[in-house]
Parts: structure tokens; sequence; C-alpha cells
């Protein structure tokens, strides 16, 4: 049963790039409740698999990082960072804490400014988010871009 479980969540990944929960009915992420938590320069994250709205947003410099897991809005605090997006491929992942709470994420740039444009401040990346609360996990394939 379990087996058939993880199959099914398999395909439906590979169907539409949206979520895997490894518990049952794990759903931890949801949009954030307050989208205009962070304005500015700043991260943000968004996946199909949940519609409109980020999932996941940060100051520029990592002073603040926020969440929707479990039903609420979560201000994570940046353990961990290895890597950089300055070159299309390039990875950067970060592991972010709050209490009872552990979200590993791998950036992986898709689009950075060009060295002699002045006006570009964008870097875009895909991002798998593995969020983990207690005995629940859940894996989030999403996009965003960081920058002003």
């Amino acid at each position: 049963m379990h087996f058939a479980r993880l199959i099914i969540s398999l395909m439906v990944l590979l169907m539409y790039g949206g979520t895997v929960s490894s518990s049952e009915s794990t759903h931890l992420v949801a949009p954030l409740e307050n989208q205009g938590a962070i304005a500015g320069c700043s991260w943000s994250a968004s996946s199909k698999a949940f519609g409109r709205g980020d999932i996941f947003i940060s100051e520029y410099d990592d002073s603040r990082s926020l969440m929707n897991i479990d039903g609420s809005d979560v201000e994570l605090v940046m353990a961990t960072s290895h890597g950089d997006l300055e070159q299309v491929g390039d990875i950067l992942e970060r592991t972010y804490r709050a209490e009872g709470v552990l979200v590993r994420a791998r950036y992986r740039a898709t689009s950075v400014c060009a060295d002699d444009d002045e006006h570009c401040e964008i870097t875009e990346y895909e991002a798998i988010f593995d969020v983990s609360k207690g005995s629940k996990r859940q894996v989030v394939q999403a996009t965003g871009d960081v920058g002003c």
C-alpha cells in the first residue's frame, strides 16, 4: 500500500512538477498568508502546484526569511549556506531553521545578469525546498528570483 502511494506521488511530480510528500497526506507548505511581508530587494519563490502566491520570501541580505509551514507563516533563520548563483547552472544550497522546523533549499541559477548590463538586477532560479517538521516532510519544486 505504501509502495503504491509512493509510485503515485512520483507520477504526480513527473506530470505536474509539483510536490511529493514522504508521509501520508502531508501538506506542510502553502502560499504565504502575508505575501507583502517583505518588499523591495528580496528573494521570492513560488510553485505551480500551489497556484498563485509565493511560498518563500527573504530579505535580500537574508536577515529575515519566511515560509508558510503547517498553516502559519514561519520566520526562518539561515543556518548554513554553500555555493553561489553567479553563472547559469551555479548551485546554492542553504539550510534554514525555526523551532521544530528544518528547511533545506537547493537553488540552481537559470538566468543571470550579463557583466555589461548595468540595468539588470535580477537572478532567476529553480529551487527544491525539502521541508521537515516533526515526523512530517514535504519536498517542493519551485521557481523564483533574487534581486531588486
